[in-house]
């Protein structure tokens, strides 16, 4: 670095006549550590909840879902077994069949024309290195994706209203497979009383002496309700049985198997699971379910296998991941967070004016000296160098302490809770926090960055003194 980091070094230590000066470089780094600090604590928990809301909502629906454009999904045990095993397998064994065969496809009845077209021009592709470079791209990917495909249980998906003696309250009606719900869905985790395994039992009405089916519901639905573990509830179908006296609504009674907690206020108070056979019949849908649920390995390219599934399958079915389903959502927390940034990076702004204001004042209180420098040889690069590592010096000890204190702070928050949120507005009951590496990075870069720009000016006015002007009167 040379004699300018040493004399930048030297400008900020402290002298009697330049306590003003200190006070303000000492400002300057708090500001930019306040700044700092504050930014790590916001992106880490606005991280914190996203994860979080993220985690929640995954773990009980699904990262798929498999619909029909119009009406329910009937012989949906063929769809369900292509897509445990068709996807999966089929692919994997035509792949080692090429390989095998070194460039040669076997045919095979069961794949169609248009596929083994496919396979054999990708195959032939990658005989070249860098020839058909993007087919080869697209193949490999439809690969890895089709094993992405971990669970497939069927669904039914209906509105209806719980009542019991004390209270009636409108829910969402979900029917699941209790043998494969498990595989898709973190339901089982979640269960504060009883198990899924219940849903399929038949149990006997204390009232009425009549076999019932089971029902789970969640932790504040059953506070909502007035009902307990044991206890039996109705539901009431909003498509009704019409009559000659009317439309009748349609009703049955089922005792409470479960009850669970996601620690999701919206799923804890209005979410209800019956078996996919009791709700079939409640519902009147004979054979038929709403559509299949589908959980893979990386959620994240969930959007790319909702988007394979659908070509595999065809019209009249589609295919939705977790994010088109969220978008709004995930979208507004990815705003919400780029948003806090900026504001938040108006504080290290307001560090930073005080680097400005702090340089231009030693720049006044050090002409002499920059003259003395330049008559001795200093060039004007030199001059600028001192003050940008001055100003530079000052913005990374403020960097840092705020990186510090705010990995401390988080790590507390992270530790004891000390911050309670009403579960039914913010969905969580405390602060989440999420420390990664990049925010700290980021944030270390941006701050350091409008440090730097701080510099800039004082630096390029001290480097343009005349000696000469200046040392005439001395």
């Amino acid at each position: 670095m040379g004699y300018e980091f040493g004399v930048s070094l030297r400008y900020i230590q402290s002298k009697k006549r330049q306590k003003f000066i200190s006070i303000i470089t000492l400002l300057s780094i708090i500001g930019i550590m306040v700044g700092v600090m504050a930014l790590i604590i916001v992106l880490s928990v606005m991280t914190g909840f996203e994860d979080d809301l993220r985690g929640k909502i995954l773990g009980t629906n699904a990262h798929i879902v498999v619909l029909k454009f119009s009406g329910g999904i009937n012989h949906y045990n063929k769809i369900e077994q292509f897509l445990r095993h068709t996807i999966k397998t089929d692919i994997n064994k035509q792949e080692t069949k090429i390989i095998d065969n070194n460039s040669k496809v076997i045919a095979d009845n069961s794949v169609p024309s248009e596929k083994q077209n496919l396979i054999q021009k990708t195959w032939s592709k990658t005989r070249s290195l860098f020839s058909g470079l993007t087919q080869e791209i697209a193949y490999d990917d439809k690969l890895s994706l089709a094993h992405q495909i971990v669970g497939v249980t069927p669904f039914i998906y209906s509105q209806a209203m719980l009542s019991s003696h004390d209270n009636v309250t409108g829910v969402v009606l979900r029917g699941v497979d209790p043998t494969t719900v498990t595989q898709v869905t973190d339901l089982s985790k979640t269960m504060l009383q009883g198990g899924i395994s219940q849903l399929a039992g038949t149990y006997k009405d204390p009232e009425s002496n009549a076999r019932i089916g089971g029902i789970i519901i969640g932790k504040e639905l059953a506070r909502s309700l007035g009902v307990v573990y044991g206890d039996t509830v109705n539901i009431i179908s909003p498509l009704g049985v019409m009559t000659p006296l009317g439309m009748i609504p349609r009703m049955k009674k089922f005792k409470v198997v479960g009850i669970f907690s996601t620690g999701m206020y919206e799923y804890d108070s209005g979410l209800a699971y019956l078996s996919l056979s009791n709700a079939q019949q409640f519902l009147n849908m004979d054979s038929d379910v709403t559509g299949l649920e589908i959980k893979i390995k990386d959620i994240f390219k969930a959007r790319q296998v909702a988007h394979l599934i659908q070509k595999e399958l065809g019209f009249p079915y589609y295919a939705r991941s977790w994010e088109a389903t969220n978008r709004n959502l995930f979208t507004a927390l990815k705003l919400e967070k780029t948003v806090m940034f900026i504001i938040l990076i108006l504080i290290i702004m307001v560090g930073a004016l005080g680097i400005v204001s702090s340089l231009i004042m030693v720049v006044v209180e050090k002409t002499k000296d920059i003259a003395i420098l330049k008559a001795l040889g200093a060039t004007d690069r030199s001059i600028m160098k001192i003050f940008v590592y001055q100003g530079l010096f000052i913005g990374v000890i403020g960097t840092g302490l705020g990186l510090l204190f705010g990995y401390i702070l988080c790590l507390l928050l992270k530790q004891y809770h000390f911050i309670s949120l009403p579960k039914d507005v913010y969905y969580i009951d405390t602060l989440p926090v999420t420390m990664r590496p990049e925010i700290f990075i980021i944030v270390a870069i941006a701050a350091i960055i409008v440090s730097f720009l701080a510099t800039i000016y004082p630096s390029y006015k001290a480097s343009k003194l005349p000696p000469a002007e200046t040392l005439r009167y001395e």
